[in-house]
């Protein structure tokens, strides 16, 4: 009689703990080189609006307003069809080749009217960071009281140092209906924050205004008249929780799921990538555009 060749059992456990260990080394190549493709999307993104801002800039002699009505209005308002709420990244839309949902948005009455609802319920790719992993729409039960259908974004616009600064008198570019030259970012745009990374789950609408600019510290009820705690609030949470109905929680403010920090756009057009643990008084000159302050280039 022949014997028959094949594998023994411990033979065939020696191959898959081979195989095992082979998929263990691989894997996080594989993974690291699919965020690195992720990321070069996200700064193209970036580089996308931000040549879109200068371009609407040259057209309308100003940068966009983060809203087209005041501060105070928003989607928490009793009646926030009733207000313009108009933002940056709605204004912007025939300048990253979105001509065709601008033609869907109807400027002449409020974002958040049921008239614009086609318009806000399309999921537009420059405005998203492949990295993102959240919903796709805001789950916040201020917006899906009016349409369930809200897709967000993954880019705010930085408008002040602190909730404070931005009600009464924002040190940052973009705030609600500001009308900023380039020629007013005295700081210089390279050294400017324009846009940030947001994985704001909710309360980043992209077309509505009310919630579009942000601000580099979190919230702080208890502190006026700034309203901020001392630390940056680059991946912070809980980022904004409002008292007394003014606002919308958000739960992140400047922050992203891409390892190892968040990408910042400059008023220059140039795109970097920035750690949380940046020091704090850096980021805030970097977000200020007439502060005067000396920041050098490898300080962040």
């Amino acid at each position: 009689m022949r014997r028959r060749s094949g594998f023994t059992l411990v033979e065939l456990l020696v191959v898959i703990a081979v195989i095992a260990v082979l998929i263990a080394i691989l894997l996080p190549a594989v993974q690291q080189a699919r965020e690195a493709a992720r990321y070069i999307t996200c700064r193209n993104n970036l580089k996308q609006i931000g040549l879109a801002l200068h371009n609407y800039a040259n057209v309308n002699r100003v940068l966009p307003p983060s809203s087209t009505s005041n501060i105070q209005y928003g989607v928490w308002s009793t009646n926030p069809t009733q207000y313009h709420l108009h933002s940056w990244a709605s204004l912007i839309l025939p300048f990253v080749e979105q001509q065709t949902v601008s033609n869907q948005a109807n400027y002449d009455v409020s974002a958040l009217d049921p008239l614009n609802q086609k318009a806000a319920s399309q999921v537009l790719a420059v405005y998203r960071c492949p990295t993102y992993a959240g919903a796709t729409y805001s789950q916040s039960p201020l917006y899906t009281a009016l349409y369930k259908s809200y897709a967000i974004r993954n880019y705010a616009a930085m408008g002040a140092t602190t909730v404070g600064k931005l009600y009464q008198n924002p040190d940052g570019v973009f705030y609600a209906t500001s009308s900023m030259r380039i020629t007013d970012v005295k700081d210089g745009t390279s050294t400017t924050i324009f846009i940030v990374e947001t994985r704001e789950p909710d309360a980043a609408v992209w077309i509505d205004g009310g919630t579009a600019a942000v601000v580099s510290h979190p919230y702080d009820e208890t502190n006026p008249p700034d309203y901020s705690l001392p630390q940056s609030g680059l991946n912070y949470t809980p980022y904004f929780t409002p008292v007394g109905g003014q606002g919308i929680t958000c739960q992140y403010g400047p922050s992203s799921m891409h390892p190892g920090g968040i990408t910042h756009l400059f008023g220059d057009g140039s795109v970097r990538f920035m750690s949380p643990i940046v020091n704090v008084k850096v980021y805030d000159a970097l977000v200020t555009m007439d502060g005067h302050e000396l920041v050098e280039a490898n300080s962040y």
